[in-house]
């Protein structure tokens, strides 16, 4: 694991976005970020490490998985993708359809001519939004 310091980034989950989203870590407590502001929305928080109901044995298990890299798939344990858990309960017909005119919001559900269906994660600036599609995330240009 990499040592934190003040001004350095970090995932947190962000009660305002409802995302897990990196953060700039504004204090330290000995080595673990305590205050942290979002990069998206500007939220000023508490450091949070794990998703809301997520155990810390779960986060110590992802950190670990970050350092290793990434794992090969084992047999027979199919796991969903993070498009797949984004996409699980959402309409797919009440898609916005994509327009650069278009302001979009995180958590709103994106039809692309050419990438598909996906979900906006995370607002780069007040005219780029970041879109998670099946094949990968892309940064749009949207509100203009």
């Amino acid at each position: 694991m990499t040592p934190f310091k003040i001004a350095g980034t970090v995932d947190s989950w962000c009660g305002r976005c409802k995302l897990m989203l990196t953060h700039t870590i504004e204090t330290l407590e000995g080595t673990q970020p305590t205050r942290v502001h979002c990069n998206t929305c500007s939220s000023q928080h508490a450091y949070k490490p794990y998703l809301p109901g997520e155990s810390p044995r779960l986060v110590k298990a992802r950190e670990r998985a970050e350092e290793n890299g990434p794992r090969a798939p084992q047999p027979g344990k199919a796991k969903a993708s993070h498009y797949e858990e984004l996409m699980k309960g959402r309409d797919r017909t009440t898609a916005k359809s994509y327009t650069p005119k278009v302001k979009f919001g995180p958590g709103d559900v994106v039809s692309h001519p050419t990438f598909g269906v996906g979900v906006a994660t995370a607002l780069k600036d007040s005219t780029k939004i970041e879109v998670l599609f099946s094949e990968g995330p892309k940064v749009l240009i949207h509100g203009r």
